[in-house]
C-alpha cells in the first residue's frame, strides 16, 4: 500500500467557475478558494462526493478503476455489484437479471452483496450486541462516516464496531470460497466492486482498521451502467440470488438497523445531520441509545454520487424486490461459522483506528495556543456571515487560514466594504 493517501474525488480546474457552491456543503471545511478557482485540501477530504453532487458544472468527478484492466491480472474473477445496483432498473428487472447482465460484463462469478451484510447481522445479533462495548455502537459500514470521526469525532472512535463493511466481508468469503471450491491461489482470485460511492473507491486504497482489503478494484456504477444495461436481454441459467428479504434492505438508511432487531437505534442519512446527531453522542445528549446508523448519503447509500436513478425511485423499487424474497433465516451452524470468521480476525477490524489530528495549528503546544488566541482575535474583526467570498467556507476558517499561513493575500470583502461605506459617511 502507498504510503501517499489517494483520493477518488477530483477537481477539473477548466470546468470550475468559482461559484463557492462546494465550498459551503463540505462536512470537513476541505475546500477553499483561490485565484477564482476550488482547491481541495487532501488532509481534510473525506472523499464523500458531496461536492460532485453540488456542482453546478460538473468540476468534481471521482477516480475509479477500469474493470477490463482488473479482468486482465487474474486467473478467475469476481464481480461485487452493490445491492444499490437493484434500484437502478425497471422493477420488472429481476435479481438474476440484473446479476446475470454483470457477470456477462467478462467475470467468471458474480457474489451478491448480502453475503457479507447477512454474515455481519449475524454476528452483530448474536455476538458482538452481548458483549460490552462503548454505547450507542457506531456503525463501520459507510467510509465517508469513519472518515468523518476520525476527522473531527475522535472521542468516538471506541464506540465503532470492529467489524468489516458488506463489501469487504462479501470479497473475503468469496476469495476463500472460490480458493477452495476450485483449488486457485487468493492470489490468483479478483474481486471487482461496483460502486456507488466515492469514499469507497478511497477505503479500498486506504483501508480503514485493516491493512489491507480483499477488493482489488472499484469501478464506478455510472461508468459500466450502460454496458449491463445492454447485458439485460442474457437468459440466466444460473442460481445467483442469494438475498433475503432483510439483507436487500442494507443500502437503504434504516435497513442494518431493522435487520439487527435493534429497538433503540438511530438511523439518520445526510452527513450534515450525522453530523449534528454526532455532536450529540459526543456531548452524551442521546442517554439510552443502543445503536447509531449513519450513512453520508442522502436515503443511504441509494442516495450516492455513482449511481443514476433518483434515490427515492431507487429506495422504492428495492422496498418492492424485498417483498418478493423469503424472510431472514439463517441456522445454528451458520450463525457459529460467522461468529468463528469474527474470531479468528477474517471479518473482523484487525487494527486500531486512529485519529486523523490535521487540526492542530503547531506541534509545539506552547505556539498552538498563542495560535489559537490569534485566530479569537481575528473572529472579532470580521463580520460572522459565512459568506464564503473570501473563500475560506466560514470565517473561523478564514481565521485560521490566516494563521496558518495558508492564505497570505486574505482579505475579508465585506468588512472591507463596511469600512469603506463608514468612511464615506464620516
Amino acid at each position: 500500500m502507498d504510503n501517499k493517501y489517494f483520493h477518488s474525488v477530483i477537481l477539473q480546474e477548466d470546468r470550475c467557475i468559482g461559484c463557492t457552491s462546494c465550498l459551503k456543503v463540505c462536512p470537513t471545511e476541505a475546500i477553499r478558494l483561490r485565484d477564482g478557482k476550488a482547491r481541495i485540501i487532501g488532509e481534510k477530504c473525506i472523499d464523500c462526493g458531496e461536492c460532485i453532487r453540488i456542482c453546478p458544472n460538473h468540476a468534481k468527478s471521482a477516480i475509479a478503476d477500469n474493470y477490463l484492466d482488473i479482468i486482465k491480472k487474474f486467473k478467475y474473477t469476481i464481480a461485487i455489484p452493490s445491492l444499490v445496483l437493484y434500484g437502478q432498473f425497471p422493477s420488472k428487472t429481476s435479481i438474476a437479471q440484473m446479476l446475470s447482465a454483470v457477470k456477462n460484463l467478462g467475470f467468471d462469478e458474480v457474489y451478491e452483496a448480502t453475503t457479507g451484510s447477512e454474515a455481519i447481522t449475524t454476528v452483530i445479533a448474536n455476538h458482538i450486541l452481548n458483549k460490552k462495548h462503548e454505547k450507542p455502537l457506531i456503525n463501520s459500514s459507510c467510509p465517508a462516516i469513519l472518515r468523518l470521526i476520525q476527522i473531527r469525532f475522535p472521542d468516538l472512535l471506541p464506540n465503532i464496531i470492529d467489524i468489516e463493511t458488506p463489501i469487504e466481508v462479501t470479497a473475503r468469503i468469496a476469495k476463500h470460497e472460490v480458493s477452495k471450491r476450485l483449488g486457485l491461489d487468493i492470489k490468483d482470485i479478483g474481486v471487482i466492486f461496483i460502486s456507488p460511492c466515492t469514499a469507497r473507491v478511497t477505503s479500498i486504497r486506504n483501508p480503514i482498521g485493516i491493512e489491507r482489503s480483499y477488493v482489488d478494484g472499484v469501478v464506478s456504477m455510472k461508468a459500466v451502467f450502460g454496458e449491463i444495461l445492454r447485458n439485460l436481454g442474457g437468459s440466466c441459467k444460473e442460481q445467483l440470488v442469494r438475498s433475503n428479504s432483510s439483507s436487500i434492505l442494507w443500502p437503504i438508511i434504516g435497513g442494518q438497523s431493522r435487520a439487527l432487531g435493534i429497538e433503540n437505534y438511530l438511523a439518520v442519512d445526510g452527513i450534515s445531520e450525522v453530523i449534528k446527531v454526532l455532536e450529540e453522542i459526543e456531548m452524551d445528549k442521546l442517554d439510552g441509545l443502543e445503536f447509531f446508523e449513519g450513512v453520508a448519503c442522502l436515503g443511504g447509500c441509494v442516495g450516492g454520487p455513482l449511481t443514476i436513478e433518483n434515490s427515492f425511485i431507487s429506495r422504492n423499487r428495492i422496498r418492492t424486490l424485498a417483498k418478493s424474497l423469503p424472510p431472514a433465516e439463517y441456522s445454528k451452524e451458520y450463525i457459529d461459522n460467522s461468529i468463528k470468521m469474527y474470531e479468528d480476525g477474517l471479518i473482523r477490524l484487525t487494527c486500531e483506528i486512529e485519529p486523523r489530528s490535521i487540526m492542530r495549528l503547531d506541534n509545539d503546544i506552547t505556539k498552538s495556543i498563542k495560535k489559537m488566541e490569534m485566530i479569537k482575535e481575528i473572529l472579532k474583526y470580521l463580520p460572522g456571515l459565512d459568506c464564503g467570498v473570501c473563500g475560506a467556507p466560514t470565517c473561523k476558517a478564514f481565521a485560521e487560514d490566516i494563521v496558518r499561513g495558508e492564505n497570505p493575500r486574505s482579505v475579508c470583502l465585506v468588512k472591507t466594504m463596511e469600512n469603506f461605506r463608514n468612511k464615506k459617511r464620516n
